[in-house]
């Protein structure tokens, strides 16, 4: 049966969710949820911290939920007997996987087609543009205290893609909390800020040695773009991308 009645409990899901052309189902979204700024006006079911009580009495017929940000309450939403369909995109080819299921369970699939083969011709047109020397990246989060992008996470797959390699792949899983030596020993050519300032990184007489710091390689990325697995996924991986073309330059 067709999905009427849509509740997303997450920003990126609600993204997707309204590049199909399903805002008007949507009858719930979180309150971290805010593009398109529409997304603002629907009711709320939480933040991070979803109410169960509040997505039942909406009566959704589907709710579209994230594994890694709701993994506590996709279970009680079951239980109650609600029409959960979630997933983890941490890679393109999994975004691309989710956008499809959304589309078949929402009758959405032309749509669904349309904006996967426009992501996916941007993402193979930054990999031909792509260095042969792959610069060393250092993907942030947060500086105080320092939490950082390791392997499987969408951030890692963006480093990757635009001709970069993440220097934590190996030592770190998901996002985690690093110690400033194990940043600083990575010794990035380039780092990557979702969230804080460069001046956070530039002023510190702490990391001054290393050689993102020392050739001004510090670049302030849109965390929208970067942090969710949404069709503007793309404009992240060409930011990225563009970092990377200034290393070169400056190199």
């Amino acid at each position: 049966m067709q999905a009427q009645r849509i509740v997303s409990l997450a920003p990126s899901i609600t993204e997707i969710l309204y590049a199909l052309g399903l805002g008007d189902r949507i009858v719930g979204v979180t309150e971290l949820c805010d593009y398109p700024p529409e997304a603002k006006q629907k009711p709320k079911v939480g933040d991070y911290q979803i109410s169960p009580e509040r997505v039942v009495a909406l009566k959704p017929d589907l709710v579209v939920a994230h594994d890694l940000l709701n993994t506590r309450v996709i279970p009680v939403l079951k239980r109650l007997g609600l029409r959960v369909l979630s997933a983890n995109p941490n890679r393109f080819d999994k975004l691309y996987a989710f956008i499809r299921a959304i589309g078949r369970v929402t009758a959405t699939e032309r749509a669904a087609e349309r904006v996967i083969r426009t992501m996916q011709a941007e993402v193979a047109r930054v990999q031909r543009n792509a260095p042969r020397q792959k610069p060393a990246m250092l993907f942030l989060i947060s500086v105080e205290p320092l939490w950082a992008a390791g392997r499987d996470t969408f951030a890692d797959e963006l480093m990757r893609l635009a001709g970069g390699r993440n220097t934590l792949a190996q030592s770190v899983s998901g996002f985690k909390a690093v110690s400033l030596e194990v940043a600083l020993a990575s010794a990035p050519d380039i780092i990557l800020l979702a969230g804080p300032k460069p001046e956070a990184v530039l002023n510190n007489p702490r990391w001054q040695r290393i050689p993102a710091v020392r050739t001004r390689q510090v670049y302030e990325l849109n965390s929208d773009w970067v942090l969710r697995e949404t069709p503007r996924s793309v404009q992240g991986l060409k930011q990225i991308a563009e970092c990377i073309r200034k290393w070169q330059v400056g190199s």
